[in-house]
């Protein structure tokens, strides 16, 4: 330990009291107090229990977030991005002020710097254990899969030589991307059950150009998104048409292209939508835009759901927030049911105009529809090889295009779906014989 720095107890701890709940922080920051307190010379097996439970958590830690370097470090670094207060709110809104919030948080960033140039070593023999350095240079399986903000700032806390180093540091990191949960993840789905969101984990990995064709559909729904991150007038949006068609890829697409400029994506279920105004209770304050996906969406005649629904599109009493849109998907263009009853139903409906607008009255709260077909043999031909490239399938052959055909003939017709389903039929079927004739 470096003895010319005060180690102070966690319990003084004002902004980021929460990190006590935390059992790895308070059971560590005991161990480090103790020693420093010189209470002993050698630590008793209960505390070598507790050390080697807090390495393992640590360890644990940054091999999921794939960062190099100090454990302990990468562990406050996650502490310090995922903290939601007064102090770290303030700064995600890049509203800054020079109160006492901030003197107080200088203190605690001292306590933190006080804990995290603690030299694990000397704690490891009073223990008679010895981990050859991991806490302090521990090498993940694979740092590409490192989230980059927190690795900047993990990076950036190793750089620090006194408290005030670690609040700017800390400081620079919820200004540019936030705090909490919405700092560490783009996508998240609504947990009915816990009634909170949840992140999303993994992420599908898709971009826009995944999507073969559809160059004018993919360039309304980016145009509409990029409107509404810059803070210019944006839609809701539907999607609708054949199924296996994009619809679905895209708008998961637009998480991938545009998360680093703040866009964060709820999945919501039509089961879910009673649920809406709690969702948006959590991410209304937030300087962050977010889109609700609602995929697949339909309703029959007997669902009342699409009412709520429409109610909150439209907006209460209360002002809708502008950082919510929701960007839903359907293969339905009026999302309800239509059936040949609904005709007979006419003659014994004194208003059915007014019946008719009732049911219309969803689809017409999303101002851009955008409409997605089945493509043509060519087209569907095209993605195919297109894919086949991608996956390094011979695709040039007159047997490539027979297969194609005959595929869609059982899945579903032609659609982009079910080019990737043939292409990876045939892909997973050249594994096989490769790994079979090794053998």
């Amino acid at each position: 330990m470096k003895n010319n720095i005060r180690i102070s107890s966690p319990d003084e701890l004002i902004i980021y009291r929460e990190f006590e709940k935390d059992s790895v922080f308070s059971r560590l920051t005991s161990l480090i107090k103790a020693e420093f307190k010189g209470r002993a010379d050698v630590m008793s097996a209960e505390s070598i229990k507790v050390y080697c439970g807090c390495v393992a958590d640590m360890a644990a830690a940054a091999e999921r977030a794939g960062i190099a370097g100090s454990i302990w470090r990468t562990w406050l670094a996650l502490l310090l991005a995922g903290a939601e207060n007064a102090f770290t709110l303030t700064h995600e809104r890049r509203k800054i002020w020079d109160g006492t919030m901030q003197l107080l948080a200088a203190s605690d960033f001292d306590i933190l710097y006080s804990y995290l140039s603690c030299n694990f070593r000397v704690l490891e023999k009073k223990m008679g254990i010895d981990f050859g350095g991991c806490i302090a240079d521990f090498v993940p399986s694979d740092e590409k899969t490192a989230n980059p903000s927190l690795k900047e700032l993990a990076e950036d806390l190793a750089k620090a030589s006194c408290g005030a180093h670690i609040m700017a540091a800390a400081e620079r990191f919820y200004e540019k991307y936030g705090c909490g949960a919405f700092a560490l993840n783009c996508g998240f789905r609504w947990d009915t059950h816990e009634r909170r969101l949840l992140p999303a984990l993994p992420l599908e990995d898709i971009k826009l150009s995944d999507i073969i064709g559809y160059e004018e559909q993919k360039k309304t729904v980016t145009d509409n998104t990029e409107a509404f991150l810059e803070g210019r007038p944006a839609n809701n949006v539907l999607l609708y048409g054949e199924g296996g068609t994009g619809k679905s890829s895209t708008i998961k697409a637009l998480l991938n292209e545009y998360a680093s400029r703040g866009l964060r994506m709820i999945e919501v279920y039509k089961h879910q939508i009673s649920d809406l105004e709690t969702i948006l209770d959590a991410v209304k304050r937030r300087n962050y835009k977010f889109i609700l996906l609602m995929d697949d969406l339909s309703f029959e005649p007997s669902e009342v759901e699409y009412k709520f629904l429409k109610a909150f599109i439209e907006g209460g009493l209360e002002q809708r927030p502008d950082n919510v849109l929701i960007y839903a998907t359907s293969n339905r263009r009026h999302i309800i049911k239509e059936t040949w009853g609904d005709r007979a139903d006419k003659d014994d409906d004194m208003h059915e105009s007014e019946t008719m607008q009732e049911k219309m009255s969803l689809v017409d709260r999303f101002g851009i529809l955008v409409r997605y077909i089945s493509p043509e043999q060519k087209e569907y031909l095209h993605i195919a090889r297109t894919l086949a490239a991608e996956y390094g399938v011979e695709a040039d052959s007159e047997e490539f295009e027979l297969g194609a055909i005959r595929w869609e003939l059982k899945h579903g017709g032609f659609s982009g779906r079910s080019a990737k389903q043939y292409v990876e039929y045939l892909a997973g079927h050249k594994i096989m014989q490769k790994e079979a004739k090794n053998s």
